[in-house]
């Protein structure tokens, strides 16, 4: 097995580890020992449970964009653009993957804070970002930033009240509540690019 496929297996089999386990339970050594080998392979690629769950982190983040096929990848606001993207956000943020992450950062954040540094600057961080750059094409760079973290915490709240449901809801719930959001927001017209008047 060449050094890649052998990365690609230890955070394999740390992601499964992580989700179903969680952070302390999981351990260098259980993870070494399901891969196979010395345990001198797998801290040649990790030098630190903190390091293989950053690996992981960005495993889960790079699959999650891929799977939304994300429509902010056009660089154009657009309100459709905008209600699109947070409806497959919505459904994205509900899978099985996600709920477990997000469930091993709120059990195990405050005993571990280095893992929510980690899933910070991968995930929220980088949907900030993200969104952003998607809003600036239609307002100035700081109205884009306020807006940006109104519409992921509205996204993330959105999953924090639906997991204290008895039931998830339904496809045709999240389209509803997305919809009623978009609705309510205070959304610019984007008619035309904002001048950059700082230079």
């Amino acid at each position: 097995m060449n050094r890649l496929h052998r990365r690609t297996a230890i955070v394999e089999i740390a992601t499964r580890s992580f989700l179903e386990r969680g952070y302390a339970a999981t351990s260098m050594t259980a993870i070494s020992d399901e891969l196979g080998g010395s345990k001198a392979t797998l801290w040649s690629h990790f030098t630190s449970k903190e390091e293989l769950f950053a690996a992981v982190v960005d495993g889960l983040v790079e699959r999650f964009a891929a799977s939304i096929g994300d429509p902010l990848d056009s660089h154009a606001f657009s309100v459709e653009g905008l209600r699109d993207h947070c409806v497959r956000l919505a459904r994205k943020l509900l899978t099985p993957d996600a709920i477990s992450l997000f469930s091993l950062i709120i059990a195990e954040g405050r005993r571990f804070p280095e893992i929510r540094h980690v899933f910070h600057d991968r995930a929220p961080a980088r949907a900030q970002r993200q969104m952003t750059a998607f809003l600036a094409t239609a307002m100035d760079a700081a109205e884009a930033a306020r807006m940006a973290r109104i519409v992921n915490a509205a996204m993330v709240g959105y999953r924090t009240h639906a997991l204290t449901r008895p039931e998830l809801p339904t496809d045709e719930e999240i389209v509803q509540f997305v919809d009623d959001f978009i609705a309510h927001l205070r959304l610019p017209a984007y008619e035309s690019i904002p001048e950059d008047k700082s230079g």
